[in-house]
């Protein structure tokens, strides 16, 4: 009989599944934006799954309660168990998500030691880029990341803090000639300041650093 475990990790914007056997072999994954369509993305995310041979059904603590599992994971937990069976041992755990941003710290030993976040506003985000991007006419943060990083020209100065200041300094770059590229650069310059002046700000950080999310 198939003892494999269904592990379900529900955010803001994604879902990601995964179906491990008891010696943690991954047999299937998946990774979906559920654009708010949480069951449907679900339905699509397991067709390849063959639900009669899951034993357990393991979730994050951000999964919806309509989720039913054997056992739910801090969220935290998980990243950093993930990050040690992949990578080893880390000195931090960088983690930007759609709507929240995280350093995770540990000491000398591997042990965790404390963990910084942002706070409620999502400026400086994932959505926060997807958002910047609809207004400059673009598919998305992806898109938007691409055309930044093939950027050589100028970089303006855009507001990463706030939506309302971020699009006041689009329009303004755009009324000074700054081409799209550029543009895009100084977005993804002015989140990455952000997150650095949030998180890193009088933190001594042992590495390595491994970036998530």
């Amino acid at each position: 009989m198939n003892r494999n475990i269904l592990g379900i990790d529900i955010g803001s914007v994604s879902i990601g599944i995964v179906e491990i056997t008891p010696e943690r072999e991954i047999v299937n994954s998946s990774y979906r934006f559920h654009g708010g369509k949480i069951a449907q993305t679900i339905a699509a995310s397991l067709e390849g799954v063959a639900l009669s041979g899951i034993s357990r059904v393991a979730a994050t603590s951000s999964t919806p309660g309509f989720v039913k599992a054997s056992k739910r994971y801090d969220n935290n937990v998980c990243l950093i168990a993930g990050v040690r069976r992949i990578h080893g041992d880390a000195g931090a755990i960088l983690n930007i998500g759609a709507e929240r941003f995280s350093l995770l710290l540990f000491d000398e030993g591997g042990n965790y030691r404390k963990c910084r976040t942002n706070t409620s506003c999502a400026a400086g985000t994932g959505s926060f880029l997807d958002q910047q991007a609809l207004r400059l006419n673009l598919s998305g943060s992806e898109e938007l990341g691409v055309l930044a990083a093939a950027n050589t020209g100028a970089l303006p100065r855009i507001a990463s803090r706030c939506a309302v200041f971020a699009k006041t300094d689009l329009i303004h770059a755009q009324q000074e000639g700054y081409a799209l590229s550029e543009i895009c650069d100084g977005i993804c310059s002015g989140l990455a300041k952000n997150i650095t002046d949030t998180l890193f700000g009088g933190e001594e950080v042992k590495g390595p650093i491994i970036t998530c999310g």
